[in-house]
């Protein structure tokens, strides 16, 4: 063991300076407290914001390339594209992204076909996904997706903003010291002055450079476009942080339950009494109810007077689909009771069988209501609801049979929903109507006013209507409404659904009249 030397009386700075004297020695290490800590500090946090940065301020000026002044379509999709590609960038170290860019994919096809609420509400549930499953370890699987997805979702787009500030605000130099500056000024002094002697000598020399750039700096300045851009820029920023750092995680449940340790279940009234009882009485009320429609509706039996089939069809059809919506829930909040008496399960199971009918007579009951008004959207979207419900419900039969948990149901009626969402999302209900309300000219007259309410889009339906007999005629006062413009749409705003209209239909719809059309 070596002890040190030293000589007293050396004044402090040349110890310190003198730390090269004992370098031979193996204990010893060169001093490093030369260097400012917080400069240190400053390049190690410096490494990790400057990509972060750079790629925000790449795709906020990609934002405005793609959206400003321009609606919405395939540059939505290709946004998407670049944010995901962005964030997998900065993530370090690199991973292949396979599950994560089959979500985005998948949900970025209804973007692609056409524009819409739907497609823009998959678009970001797919970014969002896509996006956390990157943030997600090594090796993650997709049932942990959800709980990352709504890490990042709480992030949006406040606590961007909280977090830009906070990564911006670590500790480094607030100033660049004298020497640096000294430094700076030394080495672009005479490049700075020598440029300006240059560019002024060459302006003189050549009067079409001059010329240029005098039109390069002769601008109108339009502030109040200018604020609206750069709230654009703001916005867009701040949506985006989220996207490109990892998010804070959820607070924890256990906390939660440790503070209400003696928390009492929500039971809302039921227990294996009353909700036998209340099956019998459900039961019986749908039976009476079931037998009426059943009787209207296939046997044929009278009306109250004054009230038309399609009346008695418009009046139960959504009342209907309420109630059993209501059963649903029902039975979910009755189930742990089914154990507790023998009869309580196929009371039940009779429950929601006949609810599924009542569903069915529902749907009977809209059907006809078409048959007599036409087609709408609300009709549409009531039809595609009351089939879901009817899902719902067998599948909640399924899941009292095969003694399955809530959440294995709850699980299975989102996926129903989404895919079924997602289906509808490629469908262009505006041709669908409008081909179903002309198919219908023998029983009544178009509704020229809703038809033309449906926009370019129902085209393609009118075409199709006109191609069958009888050949429903336009009349010339709503031949504008389905026109799609024939200008080149800008390629931003292309959509395969409008581009599909457009070749198959075009402008080309038929408003001769029939008289016409006679040989």
């Amino acid at each position: 063991m070596t002890s040190e030397f030293s000589v007293r009386g050396v004044p402090a700075s040349l110890k310190q300076d003198g730390w090269w004297l004992v370098g031979d020695s193996p204990e010893a290490e060169p001093n490093t407290t030369y260097m400012p800590h917080s400069q240190s500090g400053w390049t190690a946090h410096a490494g990790k914001i400057r990509p972060t940065l750079l790629a925000l301020v790449i795709l906020v000026a990609l934002a405005d390339w793609l959206f400003w002044t321009y609606a919405p379509g395939l540059s939505l999709p290709l946004f998407a594209g670049a944010l995901f590609l962005a964030a997998l960038w900065i993530r370090r170290p690199l991973r292949t992204p396979n599950g994560a860019a089959l979500i985005l994919v998948l949900t970025s096809l209804p973007a692609i076909e056409h524009f819409q609420a739907l497609s823009l509400a998959f678009q970001l549930l797919g970014l969002i996904c896509a996006v956390a499953w990157l943030h997600l370890p090594d090796g993650a699987l997709f049932p942990a997706v959800p709980n990352a997805a709504l890490r990042l979702l709480r992030a949006l787009p406040l606590s961007g903003l909280q977090s830009l500030i906070a990564s911006l605000r670590q500790q480094g130099p607030r100033k660049p010291t004298t020497s640096t500056l000294k430094h700076h000024m030394r080495n672009w002094a005479f490049p700075t002055g020598g440029a300006l002697i240059l560019v002024t000598l060459l302006l003189e020399a050549n009067p079409v450079l001059e010329h240029q750039l005098a039109d390069l700096f002769d601008f109108d300045l339009d502030l109040a476009a200018l604020l609206r851009r750069a709230l654009f820029w703001c916005g867009t920023a701040l949506l985006i942080w989220p996207f490109l750092i990892e998010p804070a995680p959820l607070p924890s449940k256990s906390t939660a339950t440790d503070q209400a340790p003696g928390r009492r279940k929500l039971t809302l009234g039921l227990n294996p009494g009353s909700v036998l009882r209340a099956l019998l009485v459900f039961n019986l009320i749908l039976m009476a109810q079931s037998a009426m429609d059943l009787s209207i509706l296939f046997v044929g039996a009278e009306l109250p007077k004054g009230m038309t089939l399609a009346s008695y069809a418009h009046r139960g059809a959504y009342p209907l689909l309420a109630t059993a919506m209501l059963a649903g829930a029902f039975a979910l909040a009755a189930r742990p009771y089914l154990n507790n008496h023998s009869s309580l399960k196929p009371l039940m199971m009779l429950w929601l069988g006949q609810n599924a009918l009542l569903g069915l007579t529902s749907l009977l009951r809209l059907d006809l209501y078409v048959e007599s008004f036409g087609l709408t959207y609300l009709r549409t979207y009531a039809m595609i609801w009351i089939g879901l419900v009817v899902a719902g419900l067998l599948l909640t039969a399924w899941q009292i049979l095969k003694a399955r948990s809530n959440p294995w149901l709850l699980q299975r009626c989102a996926a129903l929903g989404l895919g079924t969402l997602y289906l509808c999302s490629f469908v262009n209900f505006a041709s669908l109507i409008a081909h179903q309300n002309l198919s219908m000219t023998s029983k009544h007259a178009p509704d020229w006013p809703y038809l033309c309410s449906l926009g370019p889009l129902a085209a393609s339906g009118i075409k199709e209507a006109q191609l069958a007999k009888p050949y429903p005629t336009v009349p010339q006062d709503f031949t504008s409404c389905w026109q799609i413009a024939q200008d080149q749409r800008n390629w931003r705003e292309w959509g395969f659904r409008t581009w599909w209209v457009t070749s198959y239909a075009g402008n080309d719809l038929d408003n001769t009249s029939a008289a016409d059309k006679a040989p």
